[in-house]
């Protein structure tokens, strides 16, 4: 993710959250929002991107670990660093 992007997308999201009361709007009516913000010279078939998604996440009140987990980027799992390796590991 392009951290000057989400930049982007979280100014977007603080304006919606301005004007709505603080509130962020709903997933579909977010999606065409951000449809119409984004330009698509070529007419092609609309993509949200990954950095208005996150934007939306930290919108909705979620923490940063929380939206990378929401986002399929990171388990939702702690890794167990108990030091032991298994033995067919052997590389690592």
């Amino acid at each position: 993710m392009d951290t000057l992007i989400i930049d982007q997308a979280m100014a977007f999201v603080r304006r919606l959250k301005d004007k709505n009361h603080d509130e962020v709007p709903e997933w579909q009516d977010y999606q065409e929002l951000v449809k119409a913000h984004l330009p698509n010279p070529f007419n092609l078939r609309f993509k949200m991107p990954q950095e208005y998604y996150y934007a939306w996440l930290r919108g909705k009140g979620l923490t940063h670990q929380e939206c990378l987990i929401r986002m399929g980027l990171i388990g939702d799992t702690v890794p167990d660093d108990t030091g032991k390796k298994p033995f067919w590991k052997f590389w690592v």
